[in-house]
C-alpha cells in the first residue's frame, strides 16, 4: 500500500510538470512565430499553406500538425530535433533555410524538446501541402548539400562572459527561436545572411 500511495504521489507531481513544459514550449513557439509561418489566412492553426515568395521562386511552408500522413505525427522527437538544428527531415529529405534551422541551431536541446513537447498537442489536420515551387535547379533539394556546406556552421549558443545575464538572454532570443536575422539581415546571392551586415535591414 506504501508503494501504491508512493506512484500515485509521483503522478500527481508529474502533472503540473508536464504541463509546465508544454507551456514552456508553447512560449518557443511564439518566440519562432511558428503560428504565423505555417498557417494560412483562414486556414487550420499550423497546417501550413503560407506562399513566400523568393529570389528562386515561391516555397510554401508545410503542415506542422500532428496529422501522421501530412503532417508530422509520424515524427519522433530526435526526428524533430534534427529538422530544427540540422535543416534534414526524415528520410534524408533536405529543408530549405526558409525554414530558419541556422538559427534554430542555436537552440539549447531542452528548449527544442519543450517545443517539440507542446506541438505534440497540436490537432492533426489532414492537408498535403506543395511546398516546393521554386525555379529549377533551386527545386532541386540535393543542392542544399552545397548551400550548406557554403554558409551553415551549426554551433549552440554561447554566452558572452563579458555581458549581462540579461543581454546574454536577449542575444539568445535574438540569434536563436525568434530568428530576428532571417527578416532583418541583408542576404547574398544565395540567400544567406551577409556577414558582418547582422540586422542590418534591407
Amino acid at each position: 500500500m506504501k508503494h501504491f500511495g508512493l506512484a500515485i504521489a509521483l503522478c500527481l507531481l508529474a502533472v503540473p510538470a508536464a504541463a509546465d513544459r508544454i507551456a514552456d514550449g508553447r512560449y518557443q513557439s511564439v518566440l519562432g512565430d511558428c503560428e504565423g509561418c505555417h498557417t494560412a489566412p483562414g486556414g487550420a492553426p499550423f497546417a501550413g499553406g503560407v506562399e513566400l515568395a523568393t529570389p528562386f521562386g515561391t516555397l510554401v511552408t508545410s503542415n506542422i500538425t500532428q496529422d501522421r500522413q501530412t503532417g508530422i505525427g509520424s515524427w519522433s522527437e530526435a526526428d524533430f530535433r534534427r529538422a530544427m538544428k540540422e535543416g534534414i527531415a526524415p528520410g534524408g529529405k533536405r529543408l530549405y533555410p526558409a525554414m530558419p534551422y541556422p538559427a534554430y541551431a542555436r537552440m539549447s536541446d531542452a528548449d527544442v524538446s519543450a517545443l517539440w513537447a507542446y506541438m505534440k498537442t497540436v490537432a492533426p489536420v489532414r492537408r498535403a501541402v506543395d511546398a516546393n515551387r521554386l525555379r529549377f535547379p533551386f527545386n532541386i533539394r540535393a543542392t542544399l548539400m552545397v548551400w550548406n556546406w557554403i554558409n551553415f556552421r551549426p554551433q549552440p549558443f554561447v554566452a558572452d562572459p563579458a555581458k549581462s545575464a540579461a543581454w546574454n538572454r536577449g542575444a539568445y532570443l535574438v540569434t536563436g527561436p525568434a530568428h530576428c536575422g532571417m527578416c532583418h539581415t541583408p542576404k547574398s546571392l544565395l540567400g544567406a545572411d551577409k556577414s558582418g551586415e547582422a540586422l542590418a535591414g534591407a
